[in-house]
């Protein structure tokens, strides 16, 4: 089941006052994100990849590991700067959203690691800003580039993509 971490209901923004009619619409959207993700990844499962590694089970791994890293990921500078630049210039209608993207962990050099992405959830739809795999105990995080089909460091992300510049020309 993938794991869906609001970021306006994380420590990182205070919590705002907001409808409870927008809140059941972000949930609905959030769930059928979710549930069109889990098709796509398990449409994507049935099809052969011989480039992929095998993936172990992330059921198999402690609810704890995985939160840690979410917070992980959630603690990126460049994480909390667009969650608040969404939520701004939305006025409060978009939220930043991190998400496990795969029900399965993905294997990184023989070590499991967690399939997040980052979200905007807007009322009309979410849209994908960037996807990370990150170690169980949030210490590594790489970001997936499926331009190059590679993971890369945040500190060759951080240089060849200059993510912080990201909210500040929108």
């Amino acid at each position: 089941m993938a794991a869906i971490v609001p970021l306006s209901h994380a420590a990182i923004m205070p919590p705002r006052a907001s409808s409870s009619k927008t809140t059941v619409i972000a949930g609905i959207l959030a769930g059928l994100l979710a549930a069109g993700l889990g098709a796509f990844y398990l449409h994507q499962q049935s099809a052969p990849q011989a480039d992929k590694a095998p993936a172990a089970s992330s059921q198999t791994a402690a609810p704890e590991q995985n939160a840690r890293a979410i917070n992980a990921l959630m603690a990126l500078p460049e994480i909390k700067a667009w969650s608040a630049h969404i939520e701004k210039a939305s006025s409060g209608r978009a939220h930043g959203a991190v998400m496990e993207t795969s029900p399965e962990t993905r294997l990184v050099d023989g070590a499991a690691y967690y399939q997040l992405s980052f979200f905007e959830n807007t009322p009309d739809a979410a849209h994908r800003w960037e996807s990370f795999v990150v170690s169980p105990d949030g210490k590594r995080i790489l970001v997936d580039d499926i331009v190059s089909a590679e993971l890369i460091s945040l500190e060759q992300w951080r240089k060849d993509n200059a993510p912080m510049q990201r909210v500040a020309t929108q």
